[in-house]
């Protein structure tokens, strides 16, 4: 495991500490797992997060669910290596980590992030030599 996710593996453990999940949030969370075919969290596998992952990316969940679900899954004793495995992933196919989305961007992993255009402003193209 890289430093890296080391780090956010324990940012989502303290995380998880923080959350005190009621009974309807569990029933969520239960409903994600159960169509994953997770019976059992701490015994859930790289592919049973494939899975998940994939169930979440058709659910247009958003980043405070996904945050957590994977929180709730680490209470619930899901290995280091699939924490790795989800923290690591990259759903959108942007370029960066569901980590990286959720606990340093605040962004949605589920959409991919696309730079901002530069707009340019009138004064900006007042300067600009125009030859034909």
């Amino acid at each position: 495991m890289s430093e890296t996710t080391q780090l956010r593996v324990q940012e989502l453990a303290r995380f998880a500490q923080e959350q005190d999940f009621n009974q309807q949030y569990r029933q969520y969370f239960g409903d994600v797992w159960k169509e994953a075919g997770v019976k059992n969290i701490s015994q859930m596998t790289v592919h049973d997060a494939e899975q998940t992952l994939k169930i979440l990316a058709d659910s247009e969940a958003s980043p405070q669910f996904i945050k957590s679900l994977l929180a709730q899954a680490a209470i619930d004793g899901a290995s280091p290596q699939v924490l790795e495995y989800f923290l690591a992933s990259d759903i959108d196919g942007d370029g960066r980590t569901l980590a990286t989305a959720i606990f340093q961007d605040g962004t949605n992993p589920l959409e991919p992030d696309t730079p901002k255009a530069q707009v340019l402003s009138p004064s900006q193209t007042e300067d600009l030599d125009w030859e034909i």
